[in-house]
Order: C-alpha cells, then sequence, then structure tokens
C-alpha cells in the first residue's frame, strides 16, 4: 500500500509539473523593454502558440495597464528603416501611439531599443529600454502588418 500511495505521489508531481511546463510554454516572447524609473514597468510582446495571436501588455509594478491583443481584425505595425538600422513595432488607440523601436547595432545580436508614446502625432514620452530588455531576433507572424515608406512630409507611424 505503501509503494502504491508513493507511486501515486509521483505521478501527481509529475502531471502537474508538466502542465506548468505546457502553461509556460503557450506564450513565446518577442519583445520585452523593461523601462527606468521608480517602480517596475514593462512592455512586452508575446506570441501565443496556440491562436498565433500577439499580445501587447504595459506592466506597472507587475499589474497591466493596457493589454491588446492582435489578430486578423487587428494587425501591429511594422516599419523596417534599412538606412538606419532601426525596425518599429507601433499601434494607435485613439489619440494614441504606441511605438517601439529596435536600433541594430554592428555586431550580431547587438541592439538597443526606446519605447514611445505620442498623443496626436506628439511625442509625449520617450524612453530608453534597460539593457536587460529583450528582443527576438526571428518575428514572423502574420498578424504583422508591414508598412511601407512614404516621402518623409506624409509619413506617420503608425
Amino acid at each position: 500500500m505503501k509503494t502504491y500511495k508513493v507511486f501515486l505521489e509521483g505521478a501527481l508531481c509529475f502531471f502537474l509539473s508538466a502542465g506548468a511546463v505546457t502553461a509556460e510554454q503557450k506564450m513565446t516572447n518577442i519583445i520585452t523593454c523593461l523601462l527606468p524609473g521608480e517602480g517596475s514597468k514593462e512592455v512586452s510582446f508575446f506570441i501565443d502558440n496556440v491562436t498565433k495571436e500577439i499580445n501587447y501588455n504595459f506592466k506597472r509594478n507587475g499589474k497591466a495597464e493596457l493589454s491588446v491583443v492582435f489578430n486578423e481584425g487587428n494587425k501591429l505595425r511594422r516599419f523596417k528603416d534599412s538606412k538606419m538600422s532601426v525596425t518599429y513595432y507601433g499601434f494607435k488607440r485613439g489619440k494614441y501611439s504606441y511605438i517601439i523601436d529596435v536600433i541594430e547595432g554592428v555586431e550580431k545580436n547587438e541592439y538597443t531599443m526606446s519605447f514611445d508614446i505620442k498623443k496626436n502625432e506628439k511625442i509625449i514620452q520617450s524612453s530608453d529600454c534597460l539593457p536587460s530588455s529583450f528582443r527576438s531576433d526571428n518575428i514572423i507572424s502574420e498578424y504583422i502588418i508591414n508598412v511601407p515608406y512614404m516621402n518623409e512630409k506624409k509619413f506617420v507611424f503608425p
């Protein structure tokens, strides 16, 4: 009986830990920008491995203040400026625009990032992401639309 009980406890631990791993693997982190200042602030984009939707979160002290889901009806915008080696990811919510800039460095896997908020197309907040921030090397999703460059006078991103 004691052997049977130990076996059941071991099986239960295995299945609980396997469930935790599966839950953790449901999302793939593609961008995380840790912001300086008082308290912890984090901007992140994750791809749901099941639905393939992109999830955006802005968190302050671990609590989500803004969450947005990007899917077929609401795509994340991306603009690549090859001359400046910068890739922009952004979206609008009413009068506000939220933009992550990924600036490629000279060496492979060398980059810096910043996070901007615009109101009525004017920057109201701009912060460099902390060095411990992260961006995936290969960000591919059917829920990202690549924005073509127009002339400088008419180009507004996102």
